[in-house]
């Protein structure tokens, strides 16, 4: 057991690092772990049914976009496609841990890391779901700014990864995990 958990990614190991972290904290500070979930249900059940439907969309990407699809639109790094990375995350709904089982079929059809990096910038920096509320309380403008902002900000951010690559290269991971 002791060889498969020294085999297993990163990402495993961190998490099992934050769980035992978790448990050492609430041992301190003497935190009721079932009086903790109940206090907490309503985003527990939020944070798996919007998990539920990123899996949903994910598969759906994954069996309805043709492998071309990557190759033909999103592939290269070009400044349009990193322009259209970000409109994507911009277009795309939901909190940034349910976009991720979408960026690893992304990923597995071929898509960069740049083309990534864009796409998950446009997604954290502006969504869809925020537009009603940063309508009504900031106006029209301020939000049409931020869309424009986000616009321009994905495609750095890409260009700042291809830029910073080049000094300290980025291993490409399997994230067929």
């Amino acid at each position: 057991m002791i060889q498969k958990f020294k085999k297993s990614g990163i990402d495993i190991k961190m998490g099992f690092l934050l769980i035992g972290i978790s448990i050492v904290l609430m041992m301190i500070f003497n935190i009721n772990f079932s009086q903790l979930i109940i206090s907490n249900s309503d985003i527990i059940i939020k944070i798996i049914y919007l998990t539920a439907i990123a899996m949903m969309i994910s598969t759906a990407i994954h069996f309805l976009i043709p492998e071309n699809f990557a190759e033909k639109h999103l592939r290269d790094n070009k400044l349009s496609h990193l322009f259209y990375a970000t409109l994507l995350g911009v277009l795309t709904p939901g909190p940034v841990y349910a976009i991720y089982p979408i960026v690893i079929v992304l990923k597995k059809k071929g898509i960069k890391n740049p083309i990534l990096v864009a796409f998950l910038t446009g997604q954290t920096i502006i969504g869809p779901a925020r537009a009603p509320f940063e309508i009504g309380f900031f106006g029209l403008k301020f939000y049409i700014y931020r869309i424009l902002l986000a616009l321009i900000m994905g495609p750095i951010a890409a260009l700042l990864f291809i830029f910073l690559s080049k000094f300290w290269p980025d291993k490409e991971r399997n994230t067929e995990s």
